[in-house]
């Protein structure tokens, strides 16, 4: 936690210091002050720090009469408890929130809470200045010098979600608060990146000259997505069109190899740590003969997959090194992960973050793979697919009701408003492709894989789905190159649920990629769980369980088959949750919502989708029954800060009903996940996981980190 005087002497820069000087003296003072009409950094009362200042000290607040009403309004945000609200009271609750974050006592999560709050109900052309000056506030008050305050900006862009600000967005603000970023903005890195956002129209003039390994290392960081795509997509078709010149009329696979890997290397077409691309000689204007594939491959490869898989298979070279590049999921939110030889590349898994509506980083290869492989149908695996799908053509596959159960998700997500705006609207940002025509897109391109039948799905890359129990139709995969076998796990359960028994997976792959959500963490007994269950149904009626659609739906619709509770009480599958568990095809003595039920009876038990209780028929029999002491939720699963269901459990939701916390999950439990990690003999990787310390001997990625294998 801040102090003001730590504040006064860490901030980097005169003007900020001085500003939480004068806080600090009014601070110390217990009667009020006459701070209200003194505008701070932020342009709002002054007062508002005061008051964050003097709550970081347990110090009286009363007197600050300003103050304590945008603590309410910023209480009532959280809450969901407004109708509406004007921009100057959002300002005022986003002006506390800054100062919250700063003075230790609200985190990154609340602030991303409310801007996200702001999306769609006010004009982002007002909030997006604040917020960018809050942003940089925050990086100032920390000390930092000018150079993290930049590298912070982007970080904190990317965990908001906001749109991809240019640095210079940041000057006018950076200026008002005392930090020059003239220096930076003048250099040459961000003034073609600069040059290329403003000037998109001139892009081929912008590049001519230029290696790609320059353009890309200079603009990677700053340069939205489809920018970056466009100039690889120009590069690309220049240096196969002289790589074709250079082709004799009789060269053969191994000879068009040759010549196009001395242009790639003399026109730097290179990704990070200067390697070159994949070479795809598909894709040249007129690519050499093909060589014969052989019988045994041709039948590995699926029948389906056979028409876009035969270039890569036939050209394909035998693989000398292997690269795995994190693209996202080293935290819970948007998995990805790319697999490269010199000549192929698979795609595991494309995501979308539900917080911040972020899918995993861009990278040249992106663009050049052969396939997509999906482990399960939670949209921080799946739902990046309709972006992919603009300029993707190729297959995803997957195994059991993973097709069905994902275009059921992106439909709804769809539905729903996915993406937000501003960033729906931006041509520049990645996320608005997730449209209609996309999703239509990714329905056609589906290809269903079975579970434990070896399929090559990209040149010299054999795939071998294992069954990973974490929900119907997730799956495992062991990616086989050379003899190198990668175990990728996506999200999977070792332990036996009601569901499945535990998944078994092969310990014995030279790579395993595993999901590590609950690393270190306590264990969950599903024992008590059920008789936490059977206790709570018997004691009240009505019963609200929100839980998500795909997984937890099942499992608790399943559990209270076998407490016996649907022959004893009106068990009823609701909404996304009713329509999955139909796609899955379980069955039991529960029924669905009969159209004409507006209100829960006493004999009700509700299992509805919206698992953290923000939405859908949960939600709307929830504030039904909210001051019903003979009624009760049981939330089961996890709770996104300042969602309803985390409020109501830690206390700031008014209510009578009872309150349950049923600790359940379709991952590993730490001690079966320590379990299964120390059993594996290979390099050990954990993604998807809280974690941000592990044992020496297990990497946890960066974004975009590569790891390197001999093959």
């Amino acid at each position: 936690m801040n102090s003001v005087e730590q504040l006064v002497e860490d901030a980097s820069t005169e003007e900020v210091q001085e500003f939480f000087s004068r806080v600090g003296l009014s601070s110390k003072s217990y009667e009020p002050t006459d701070d209200r009409d003194v505008e701070g950094p932020l342009g709002r009362s002054m007062e508002i720090a005061v008051f964050q200042a003097r709550e970081s000290q347990d110090q009286e607040t009363e007197g600050l009469e300003h103050g304590l009403q945008v603590r309410d309004t910023l209480s009532r945000i959280f809450l969901s408890d407004i109708e509406r609200i004007t921009l100057s009271e959002y300002l005022d609750a986003l002006a506390m929130c800054c100062y919250g974050h700063i003075f230790g006592n609200l985190d990154e999560e609340d602030l991303r809470y409310v801007y996200r709050y702001s999306l769609g109900k006010l004009p982002h052309q007002k909030v997006d200045p604040f917020v960018r000056k809050a942003l940089l506030l925050i990086e100032i008050s920390a000390g930092k010098n000018v150079d993290k305050v930049i590298s912070g900006l982007r970080d904190w862009i990317a965990y908001m979600g906001t749109p991809y600000w240019k640095p210079q967005d940041f000057s006018k603000a950076a200026s008002e608060l005392g930090l020059n970023l003239e220096p930076i903005l003048e250099s040459e890195k961000l003034r073609l990146t600069d040059s290329i956002r403003r000037y998109p129209e001139y892009l081929e003039e912008a590049l001519r000259g230029k290696d790609y390994f320059d353009v890309y290392t200079a603009t990677h960081v700053w340069l939205p997505d489809v920018l970056s795509s466009r100039i690889l997509g120009i590069f690309r078709e220049n240096v196969n069109k002289e790589a074709q010149e250079k082709l004799d009329s009789d060269a053969d696979v191994s000879d068009a190899y040759k010549a196009v890997e001395r242009v790639y290397k003399k026109r730097r077409f290179m990704g990070a740590k200067g390697r070159i691309l994949p070479i795809r000689l598909q894709d040249l204007p007129s690519p050499p003969p093909p060589e014969a594939i052989e019988p045994v491959v041709f039948e590995m490869i699926p029948q389906k997959l056979r028409v876009e898989l035969m270039p890569s298979v036939a050209y394909s070279g035998k693989a000398k090194q292997v690269e795995i590049i994190f693209l996202g999921g080293p935290d819970i939110g948007r998995s990805g992960i790319l697999i490269r030889t010199d000549t192929s590349a698979l795609l595991l898994d494309y995501g979308l973050s539900v917080t911040n509506q972020r899918i995993p980083d861009w990278v040249p290869e992106l663009e050049m793979i052969d396939c997509v492989l999906v482990t399960h149908s939670h949209l921080d695996h799946v739902g990046g697919l309709p972006t992919l799908y603009e300029d993707y053509s190729g297959k995803w596959c997957a195994t059991g009701v993973t097709g069905a159960v994902s275009m059921t998700l992106l439909e709804d997500a769809l539905k729903v408003g996915t993406p937000l705006p501003p960033r729906r609207n931006d041509q520049h940002d990645m996320v608005s492709r997730f449209n209609r025509t996309n999703i239509d897109k990714v329905k056609k391109n589906y290809v269903q894989l079975e579970a434990g039948t070896a399929s090559e799905l990209a040149g010299g890359m054999v795939v071998t789905p294992v069954e990973a129990r974490h929900i119907p139709g997730s799956s495992a995969y062991v990616v086989d190159i050379e003899g190198t076998r990668i175990l990728y796990t996506g999200d999977f359960n070792v332990d036996d649920s009601v569901l499945f028994h535990g998944a078994n997976l092969p310990t014995d792959c030279d790579v395993v990629i595993f999901d590590g959500t609950y690393w270190g963490r306590d264990d969950f007994n599903r024992k008590e769980v059920s008789e936490q269950v059977s206790q709570t149904v018997a004691k009240h009626g009505p019963v609200i369980i929100p839980t998500f659609a795909v997984g937890r739906s099942q499992e608790m619709l399943v559990m209270l088959d076998e407490l016996g509770i649907t022959s004893s009480r009106n068990v009823i599958a609701a909404g996304m949750a009713e329509r999955v568990t139909k796609l899955t095809g379980y069955s039991g003595q529960w029924t669905g919502m009969k159209k004409n039920k507006v209100v829960l009876d006493e004999d009700d038990v509700l299992v509805a989708g919206g698992g953290m209780l923000d939405g859908g028929f949960a939600k709307m029999h929830y504030e039904e029954h909210r001051h019903n002491p003979n009624a009760a939720v049981i939330l089961c699963g996890y709770l996104a800060p300042r969602t309803t269901g985390w409020n109501l459990l830690n206390g700031y939701e008014t209510h009578k009903c009872a309150v349950e916390y049923a600790r359940l999950s379709a991952h590993s439990s730490a001690s079966s996940l320590a379990e299964f990690v120390d059993s594996c003999s290979g390099k050990k990787v954990m993604v998807h996981t809280p974690t941000k310390k592990a044992s020496g001997n297990i990497l946890l990625p960066e974004y975009r980190e590569r790891v390197v294998l001999d093959v």
